[in-house]
């Protein structure tokens, strides 16, 4: 649905929306050109500046939503940051929190058989509240945009599961100047980039089958990163090859079971 409430037709406002999103991202990317990092040196975790585009999905979208309806549209649309009584039942809330976490478990669980114990392993357990608060204010911010305004101009034209990998790929695309800019090697960078794939497949999923909530995609997108960096020590022996074969697994098992037309067994556009 749009911010009027009607469907909007197909490919509407879809490309103004890619032009503002990295048109809006490029400053954020030069910046991380030449700073190593925005958090400050208490935060044992580290992002390149360019990680605060993450905020470009949401003011791309309300720009759009304002042009075409007004402060009204504005309106509507920054209200999906608390449509979680959208959510169809308590059972989806525990899938957002709980299903990456348990995906890094197993990945985990994985690690430790193919190279052995981790020497001296680090669980930063108390700092994970302040992680989520973190990235869930980051997860609003990319998933107004993504699930709550392009997802939706996509759907009247292709299925879920295609507005999920095309969504994928713009999401892949958009993160390669920041990943390169993390520090990690090529090969570490590609295989986080591959992982976006699936688990958009994944984010989708979760929002048409739960009740289209926005701020529901968007716990769980901050899970995603918390999960992450919860690995020992801060992430550093996190795998990104194990973590696309585990959330490749599950996707397909998605599109088998909810089948690919809306990944939820129904009219996605209907909901």
């Amino acid at each position: 649905m749009s911010v009027t409430g009607e469907s909007p037709p197909p490919g509407r406002s879809v490309w103004p929306f890619l032009l503002l999103l990295f048109g809006l991202s490029l400053p954020f990317w030069v910046v991380g050109a030449f700073a190593d990092r925005f958090l400050p040196p208490s935060m044992p975790i580290s992002l390149p500046p360019s990680a605060l585009m993450a905020f470009v999905p949401m003011v791309a979208a309300l720009i759009l939503a304002t042009r075409q309806g007004g402060a009204a549209g504005f309106r509507a649309l920054l209200a999906r940051v608390v449509d979680g009584r959208r959510v169809r039942g308590a059972g989806w809330w525990l899938v957002a929190v709980l299903l990456m976490p348990t995906a890094m478990l197993l990945e985990y669980g994985l690690i430790l058989l193919r190279d052995g114990p981790i020497s001296d392993p680090v669980f930063p357990l108390a700092r994970l509240p302040v992680f989520f608060l973190m990235f869930l204010a980051a997860g609003i911010g990319e998933e107004l945009g993504w699930q709550g305004y392009l997802y939706e101009r996509l759907v009247p034209g292709m299925s879920a599961l295609g507005a999920a990998l095309a969504i994928g790929l713009v999401w892949v695309v958009w993160h390669i100047i920041p990943m390169a800019q993390t520090g990690h090697d090529a090969v570490w960078s590609a295989w986080q980039l591959a992982a976006m794939v699936p688990l958009r497949v994944i984010t989708v999923w979760l929002f048409v089958a739960s009740g289209r909530s926005v701020l529901l995609v968007a716990v769980f997108h901050a899970m995603t990163n918390v999960a992450e960096f919860s690995f020992p020590n801060y992430g550093s022996h996190y795998d990104p090859f194990v973590t696309v074969v585990i959330l490749s697994v599950v996707a397909a098992g998605i599109v088998m079971l909810w089948g690919p037309r809306t990944l939820a067994g129904r009219d996605p556009v209907g909901a």
